[in-house]
């Protein structure tokens, strides 16, 4: 019955079920046993804690939640404090104080168990002065009691508050996924917008594609392992990518060298930059070492205050420069460039004994 409600509804209704379930089982027999020793004083509260627990069920059960929990909380703020005001005063009636503030904090707002605390102070002003009117009270009893109850309250509500907080981080973060993901749609139509003038050999342009794909994956994947999802070490990111880009191209061997110190990049410049170092690792790879014996790139990522500088130094043939990447007819250049403006980067080239890019952000 409770299908169409959110999460939080229908578990505070089992929740709620199952409280006035148990309270109008232990009320029932505690109320027999007061009956049957005749202490009468107890009669009024349970009697109104017995009627409204059967109350309330029968409206969680009949789908009228709001109603059972306003019924529930009316009950058991009367039922205590009657109890309070004239009930027996050998019974400690102070324990009952935090199941006021529990039941609150469980079913309302932070801010309502707020005043009923305070309203829980004041009944247990009156309770330590009925006490002290019967000459039974002693200052141990008083400070216990007091300190007790303050410190319970406080840490119900600063953990209840941490647990809000933590639902509203989940929240944004689910609507920053789901932001993610337009987000990485929208780059894979534009990967597929530059691809559908390449008139090369097809497997090459799909094996293409299914890289850039994989190096905006490496991202996500590190993202779900991580416990941060808005930060990621991107160094990680750099060896994973590195991985796959050997595994692709194990027909001939390059040695990889990684330099690359441990920084964290949020999620908005990790996944264009580790595009942006797929394709200018790609570049080394497939066009830098046909005339090379012995293969090598070099990898530093480091940072000089809020700078960071990712470098591939390969020892390959190099290229004519200078570079104009906005007229360059390759995907892998323009993509750099675009990708590189997304995040306001700098993209630098230049030749010793091999080529040099060098990516500032």
């Amino acid at each position: 019955m409770y299908a169409e409600e959110n999460f939080l509804v229908r578990v505070r209704a089992i929740y709620l079920f199952t409280f006035n379930a148990i309270a109008f089982v232990f009320a029932g027999i505690t109320f027999s046993v007061f009956v049957y020793e005749g202490e009468l004083t107890y009669r009024p509260s349970f009697i109104l804690l017995i009627t409204a627990s059967g109350i309330s069920i029968a409206l969680i059960l009949s789908g009228r939640f709001r109603w059972a929990v306003w019924i529930t909380l009316a009950s058991v703020l009367l039922g205590i404090s009657l109890g309070i005001f004239f009930g027996d005063l050998e019974g400690n009636h102070v324990l009952s104080l935090p199941i006021l503030v529990i039941v609150f904090l469980l079913f309302t707002n932070i801010r309502t168990t707020i005043f009923v605390s305070l309203y829980s102070f004041f009944l247990m002003y009156i309770f330590l002065y009925r006490m002290y009117g019967s000459g039974g009270l002693k200052t141990s009893f008083v400070v216990d009691s007091v300190l007790g109850f303050l410190f319970f309250t406080l840490m119900s509500v600063l953990t209840v508050n941490l647990l809000n907080l933590y639902i509203k981080e989940k929240d944004e973060l689910i609507k920053e996924i789901h932001h993610r993901v337009r987000n990485n749609l929208q780059v894979l139509c534009g990967l597929a917008d530059l691809h559908k003038n390449d008139w090369s050999d097809s497997k090459k342009v799909l094996i293409k594609f299914q890289n850039r794909i994989l190096a905006m994956s490496e991202v996500h994947n590190y993202l779900y392992k991580s416990d941060n999802y808005h930060k990621i070490e991107f160094s990680e990111v750099i060896e994973r990518i590195v991985a796959d880009m050997k595994n692709k191209n194990d027909d001939f061997k390059v040695n990889v060298l990684n330099y690359s110190e441990r920084i964290e990049l949020p999620i908005e410049i990790a996944i264009p930059c580790a595009m942006i170092f797929n394709e200018l690792l790609n570049n080394s790879f497939m066009h830098a070492f046909k005339e090379t014996k012995d293969p090598n790139i070099e990898i530093l990522f480091s940072k000089t205050g809020e700078n960071c500088n990712l470098t591939i130094k390969d020892n390959g043939t190099g290229i004519p420069l200078p570079i104009d990447m906005k007229k360059q007819k390759t995907t892998g250049f323009t993509l750099v460039h675009i990708l590189s403006k997304q995040i306001r980067a700098n993209v630098e080239f230049f030749n010793d004994n091999g080529l040099v890019a060098v990516l500032k952000f």
